[in-house]
């Protein structure tokens, strides 16, 4: 844990090494990841605010999301995944994560703990659990897809934050598994790593049904720097 003494209310994550999650502890609302805005933009295109979201989360590390989601519609529920417990432990200790009855974490693997939830439990399924800087196997392949869209409800949205490097692999290995279990798939990122010129994260978007694409590529436009939204296929 990193605090900055630019803004003693910043707190960063690092695992391995790796920046794994940074929070503001006076304000949930900022977040520092371009790519947690990007899901923030879903969230905000998918719920008005104060309107409750019922969220899994997949992948825990500082609780950013959890926290935003939190401060922006209290009402919603949230419950997090997370396979490390001193992640969890730091989480609480140093990031004002504050479990409830309306923001629950458990500690185990996703691919285990997804199989005890009901179908359509959840509007909304976020992926963002990391071996390295690779999606964990288990939480990659098509029978979890399957979960996910098993326990999403009709109209929800699975969000996956892929780390990717040109051309793009292991993006592209993930939106096959997604689309093959979602009819409906964009991409959000930068332009140089959408074009295969640059590292960076991609979000997949994924629903059975058709995603804000206007709404999003609005925010990824007016982001700054500008990201975009691509939609395989179209043109």
């Amino acid at each position: 844990m990193i605090a900055d003494p630019g803004h003693p209310s910043s707190r960063m994550l690092l695992l391995d090494g790796r920046e794994a999650g940074q929070v503001d502890l006076r304000d949930p609302r900022a977040l520092a990841f371009a790519y947690m805005r990007r899901i923030a933009d879903l969230v905000d295109a998918f719920r008005p605010a104060g309107a409750g979201v019922d969220v899994l989360h997949v992948g825990g590390g500082a609780c950013a999301l959890p926290r935003y989601i939190e401060a922006t519609r209290p009402r919603s529920r949230q419950l997090v995944f997370e396979i490390d417990p001193g992640v969890v432990g730091l989480a609480r200790e140093h990031f004002g994560l504050r479990a409830s009855p309306r923001l629950r974490v458990k500690v185990g693997d996703a691919a285990d703990l997804i199989a005890a939830h009901e179908d359509r439990s959840f509007d909304l399924v976020i992926g963002d659990a990391f071996d390295g800087p690779h999606v964990p196997a288990r939480l990659s392949g098509a029978a979890f897809a399957a979960e996910v869209r098993r326990v999403l409800r009709p109209a929800g949205v699975y969000a996956l934050n892929v780390i990717d490097v040109p051309p793009l692999e292991e993006a592209h290995e993930h939106a096959a598994v997604v689309h093959d279990a979602f009819a409906h798939v964009v991409w959000v990122a930068p332009p140089g790593v959408l074009r295969g010129r640059a590292p960076g994260n991609v979000v997949l978007l994924a629903s059975a049904v058709a995603l804000p694409v206007a709404a999003l590529q609005r925010a990824a436009a007016a982001a700054v720097p500008r990201e975009q939204v691509q939609v395989p296929g179209a043109r």
